[in-house]
């Protein structure tokens, strides 16, 4: 069964609001390598300055991305009223990277809590 098509089609840009629900997905992506960095951040200074390297790294990404993701968003909203794709993998591949590298840190930071709770 086919939709009907709306009176005025150039209001109805996204349908299904693909680009509303990617833009909140990397907002949360952003705040959660800036809540992560924070914590990093915050353990490192108390515990040494090699802690506190990838909890700073964590936050600037959570910021660049925040303030990436509203310009991208536009973009997107343009190229789907143009019918054009604007898929970008190696934004991706870099967010994926970042977010392992993080994710090792913060593993790095409970090996070396759960050390010093034992000594």
């Amino acid at each position: 069964m086919r939709r009907p098509e709306p009176a005025h089609p150039t209001e109805v840009i996204d349908v299904g609001l693909q680009s509303e629900r990617t833009y909140l997905a990397w907002q949360r992506t952003a705040l959660a390598f800036a809540g992560v960095g924070a914590l990093l951040l915050y353990t490192g200074l108390s515990r040494g300055p090699a802690l506190a390297i990838p909890g700073g790294l964590g936050l600037l990404t959570g910021v660049v991305l925040l303030a990436w993701a509203r310009p991208r968003y536009r973009l997107m909203v343009a190229a789907a009223g143009s019918g054009r794709a604007v898929a970008d993998r190696r934004m991706v591949v870099g967010v994926a990277t970042a977010a392992t590298l993080l994710a090792l840190a913060g593993f790095a930071v409970l090996l070396a809590a759960a050390r010093h709770s034992t000594a």
